[in-house]
């Protein structure tokens, strides 16, 4: 999933995270005695006294499974990511015009559960990168997840369940000595080794009348190696410029539910907050082609974004999600809007 970057919060949006977030949960937990079913996601076997049969989801457009995948079955995913960047947000949170460019992401999630407590995913991604008619497109970084269930409660249970992930994020995409003409669309890549440590938490709840709703809950952390850079590069750069460029870690925290209108119809939300830390660079930062001193990274940022979306189901193994992506409040970091569409094989 295509990064946002941003960091070091403010305390007053810091506030008002954790005030939104404590919400939710206050929510959740009012509602966690009301009987529950899993989804596709990890589905138990019905029990003879179990008359309503689980209810389908797809999972969110982008939380991360709070629930491992069951042994021997498999999830297939393809995802389609369409992004417009046309502005940025300054370091006073104000947002301000920049060069307009367009991205697509193509990858799919292949998970396998090799046990019911231990799954892995792998997702291979392919880009298209659009900017001032330019064009250009490559594969991008390849990721590796493997989770482990920490939690998995009976389903009359109030405790939701517990899944605990590390992603290793392999640089196969290109990030150096990309052209000077194109170099903002050349980059398919961070040419980082990022590990990413996460937990998810999810929960359905059931409301009655054939409604239920799951609510999932991620917070991860990400840390990068250093990367060498020449030239013009994914991180900026210029003609000339020759260092070794430190990303800043990344820390996300991501709010998600899931409800069911009908059996087939169902709605979806993610609220995501990120916080990066600056981008430091040592070396040789080189010329830009306007012939002033060349920039390498960024500082400090963070960004807040939505993703509503509409799932449609037409079984327990195949289903269909769609919306929008887009941001909301941000610093140092690109405004976008955006849409995403994935189909979901359950086998």
């Amino acid at each position: 999933m295509r990064s946002h970057i941003v960091r070091s919060v403010s305390m007053k949006h810091c506030i008002a995270l954790w005030t939104f977030l404590a919400a939710v949960i206050g929510l959740a937990v009012g509602l966690v005695g009301l009987t529950s079913f899993e989804s596709a996601w990890g589905m138990e076997p019905m029990q003879q006294d179990q008359s309503p049969p689980p209810p389908w989801f797809t999972g969110t457009l982008l939380s991360t499974r709070g629930r491992t995948v069951d042994q021997g079955h498999l999830v297939v995913q393809p995802y389609v990511y369409y992004t417009r960047y046309g502005g940025v947000y300054t370091n006073n949170w104000r947002l301000q015009s920049a060069t307009t460019s367009q991205n697509i992401i193509e990858q799919t999630y292949f998970i396998y559960g090799v046990t019911d407590r231990f799954d892995i995913e792998l997702c291979p991604q392919w880009l298209q990168n659009y900017s001032r008619g330019e064009t250009s497109n490559g594969f991008g970084d390849l990721s590796l997840q493997l989770g482990f269930q920490a939690v998995r409660p009976r389903d009359d249970s109030w405790a939701p369940s517990v899944r605990l992930w590390v992603q290793e994020l392999f640089p196969t995409g290109r990030f150096t000595n990309l052209h000077p003409g194109t170099s903002l669309v050349d980059a398919t890549g961070g040419g980082s080794f990022a590990t990413t440590f996460g937990l998810g938490i999810q929960k359905p709840l059931n409301l009655g009348e054939g409604h239920v709703l799951r609510y999932r809950f991620n917070v991860t952390r990400t840390l990068y190696t250093s990367v060498s850079v020449t030239g013009f590069n994914a991180y900026g750069g210029g003609f000339g410029t020759d260092g070794h460029v430190a990303p800043g870690q990344v820390t996300n925290l991501l709010a998600a539910a899931e409800f069911t209108l009908t059996r087939h119809w169902g709605l979806a939300l993610d609220i995501s907050y990120q916080v990066v830390e600056a981008t430091r660079f040592s070396g040789t930062v080189g010329i830009s082609p306007t012939s002033v001193p060349a920039t390498v990274g960024r500082g400090s940022g963070e960004l807040l974004s939505l993703a509503p979306a509409v799932e449609y189901h037409l079984n327990g193994q195949v289903g269909l999600i769609a919306g929008p992506w887009f941001s909301v409040l941000g610093r140092n970091t690109s405004s976008f809007l955006g849409g995403v569409a994935a189909i979901y094989f359950f086998f």
